[in-house]
């Protein structure tokens, strides 16, 4: 299961940036370079947060509304 934002973007493992995903709510957030590692400590969070870039290409936050099964193929 993987945490999915408003906009349909999903925690995937290509998120990654300079080798670590960074992940937790705005001014608490924190890199984890394991992305197992980091699938799991969102999973244990009240509420999923997790940096990704927009179609911009600017790094934002973005809070899970749903989980949904996805196979994991890389990481």
């Amino acid at each position: 299961m993987v945490p999915v934002a408003r906009d349909g973007t999903a925690f995937i493992p290509e998120l990654g940036n300079s080798r670590a995903y960074t992940i937790g709510p705005k001014g608490e957030e924190r890199k984890v370079a394991d992305y197992r590692q980091a699938l799991q400590e969102l999973r244990a969070m009240p509420k999923a947060c997790w940096r990704r870039p927009n179609d911009a290409g600017n790094w934002g936050i973005v809070t899970a509304v749903r989980w949904e099964m996805r196979p994991i193929t890389a990481a």
